[in-house]
């Protein structure tokens, strides 16, 4: 038997197996903060294996939100709507446990109303809004503020409460030496500095008759910021102060948010590394978090007596069964989060709300899979991510199927985690290409148009796209595929980089760890700006650690005789010694089959041959119009 299914206590509660779905902000609120159909259809989907799940963090005031369609713990009003939450949760024999989390410096100050509050008048070094200093009367003011939302969430049937001492929040400002430099009673010393949330923990235990989880980042990752000793110190009191277990994360939503949202970058494994030290030191129940997202993550990590029970995030937004996946109860594939952060925090921060790269239900409020009112013969052409999701999802509707494909499936993917810290992205090009030769019937060919015009009932183009172009006069192009590939791979050679979108920085990165002297010349300021943003973090500070040039608001004029003409303006340069150019200025749609089938036969356009994105954007594409025939 696994010890993932085993029972886990919890105080007076007991989870019916060791997961614990994480705390993951959804932004599918309202302004109001009432829970949402949309809040419970989503944790509806994913109630049915998991021993308990945390809903997204509760504001405890108006004034202290990160998102402005957050869910609130701040008024009675909202315990109707909380209550509906907590029964979806407690359908299948879930606990449901209340985040409760008080943001100080990190609240939104772009919500009209927000109060910036913290333990020093200290700004976030990325935000730079200075919080104000919380006086006597503000603490005590923010500690009853937790009291009673902890006495609203077990009105409305939440079974534990958990409070968030980590990741750069208010308690974790009040730890830390950096950020807090009073000189009372709430500052100076380490035991001086553990006593608000001490204090926080008190008040709640006392308000409360349900066990009370700690979550705390045991290492924040940045050389100012709170570390594991003393963080080991801080469960010991913990637990003597009566928190019944302790869900140990990392990293800081100010300094290092890639530690914090566990970015495909970040070294899988660390944070439970962190959990196993504070375990050795405590006796109550320890949680663990950060990117288990294989079927063969949890186990190890209970056997090894590193946690006690694990916490699953993003691989539940990506796949709704996956603790049962690795029960044994469901027999399918997992689908396979990449820790990308594309949909799950591109979402919320677009105020789409979450959403995410392999799983387009996902959000898609009333877009779920049905079966077709009309079997139709479809044809896709392209097996890249648009035209797979949209023939597994046609096939899955109960349309007949047919994919052409003569390359290799996969498209574009098949060179995504060829760059650099993106290597996890393999795990959704794998996921569809064995979903798709597993289930739907390939041709390799390119189809005759009439034949798909004669035999089919509808045509789903999923063509991709091509390299633009280059138009400058005497380029002998270099393609960046190649590089990626590694085919052609110059070496110690002087080469320029014409454009500066994610394609060509990426690109500078390899050549430049290759050896190459590289420049990239760009027409506009920002490098890589449609980058999701941690990757991109990523990416300059790697361009900076290269000392890779960029010119920006520039253009190559001509080339000729390893002489680049650079136009900056009114002004222009030549430089010299040119051995190679790489060409990146994006892509242009691939359509001419279209203009072939239009106007004889049901022809739809999906991925970069519709309009060109990202793997996100075909692969939803693709679900949509899958959907739609």
């Amino acid at each position: 038997m696994k010890m993932l299914s085993s029972e886990l206590a919890v105080g007076n509660r007991t989870l019916k197996n060791r997961t614990v779905m994480a705390p993951i902000k959804t932004a599918y609120g309202v302004l109001t903060g009432e829970v949402t159909d949309r809040h419970l259809r989503f944790f509806e989907r994913r109630n049915r294996y998991v021993g308990a799940i945390i809903p997204e963090p509760f504001y405890l005031h108006s004034s202290l939100r990160e998102l402005p369609v957050q869910i609130g713990m701040h008024h009675d009003d909202m315990i109707p709507g909380l209550k509906k939450l907590s029964d979806v949760i407690h359908e299948h024999g879930a606990l449901a446990v209340a985040h409760l989390n008080h943001p100080g410096r990190m609240a939104n100050p772009r919500i009209p109303g927000n109060r910036l509050l913290s333990a020093s008048a200290r700004a976030c070094p990325t935000a730079m809004k200075e919080p104000a200093e919380m006086s006597i009367s503000d603490i005590k003011e923010s500690q009853e503020l937790f009291e009673k939302a902890a006495l609203r969430a077990r009105e409305a049937g939440y079974d534990c409460i958990e409070l968030q001492f980590g990741h750069g929040y208010l308690v974790a400002q009040f730890l830390s030496e950096h950020v807090n430099e009073r000189t009372d009673d709430y500052g100076g010393t380490w035991e001086n500095r553990m006593r608000y949330g001490i204090e926080v923990l008190e008040r709640v235990k006392k308000a409360v008759d349900i066990p009370v989880i700690v979550r705390f980042s045991a290492d924040e990752m940045t050389p100012d910021g709170l570390g594991l000793e003393d963080m080991m110190k801080l469960a010991v009191v913990l637990e003597n102060q009566g928190a019944e277990a302790l869900h140990v994360s990392s990293g800081s939503i100010c300094e290092t948010p890639p530690w914090y949202f566990q970015h495909m970058a970040v070294p899988k494994g660390k944070t439970w590394e962190f959990a196993a030290r504070i375990k050795e030191n405590v006796g109550i129940p320890v949680i663990t978090v950060g990117q288990i997202n294989e079927k063969d993550d949890p186990e190890p990590v209970l056997r090894k007596g590193m946690a006690d029970a694990v916490a699953i995030g993003r691989a539940l937004i990506a796949d709704p069964d996956f603790v049962g996946k690795i029960l044994g109860k469901v027999s399918d594939p997992v689908r396979p989060c990449a820790a990308c952060l594309e949909g799950c925090i591109g979402g919320v921060r677009s105020g789409k709300g979450l959403m995410c790269v392999i799983n387009p239900e996902v959000g898609l409020d009333g877009k779920e899979i049905l079966p077709a009112e009309a079997i139709k013969n479809v044809a896709v052409v392209g097996g890249g991510p648009a035209g797979m999701e949209a023939a597994l999802v046609l096939d899955q509707r109960g349309h007949k199927v047919t994919l052409y494909e003569k390359n290799s499936l996969g498209g574009l993917l098949n060179l995504s985690y060829l760059t650099p810290r993106k290597g996890s992205l393999k795990k959704i090009r794998d996921y569809l290409v064995q979903q798709t030769e597993e289930k739907i019937t390939i041709v390799r060919k390119e189809p005759d148009p009439q034949e798909l015009i004669d035999a089919f009932d509808a045509v789903v183009l999923a063509t991709g796209s091509h390299p633009k172009p280059p138009v400058i006069p005497g380029l002998k192009q270099w393609h960046w595929a190649e590089i990626l590939k590694e085919k052609n791979m110059p070496g110690n050679q002087k080469g320029i980089i014409v454009g500066g979108g994610f394609i060509g920085a990426e690109i500078a990165e390899i050549l430049a760890r290759h050896g190459n002297d590289v420049t990239i010349i760009k027409k506009t300021r920002e490098i890589a700006p449609a980058m999701e943003p941690m990757s991109r973090n990523f990416l300059l500070k790697a361009l900076k650690e290269l000392d890779i040039p960029v010119i920006t608001d520039a253009d190559v004029v001509n080339v000729e005789g390893g002489a680049a003409r650079i136009r900056t303006g009114s002004e222009e340069r030549v430089m010299e010694g040119i051995d190679f150019v790489v060409y990146t200025k994006g892509m242009v749609p691939e359509r001419s089959l279209k203009d072939l089938l239009e106007g004889k036969t049901d022809v739809y356009t999906i991925g970069d041959c519709s309009e060109i994105g990202k793997a996100i954007d075909a692969i939803h594409s693709g679900y949509e119009c899958a959907l739609s025939i």
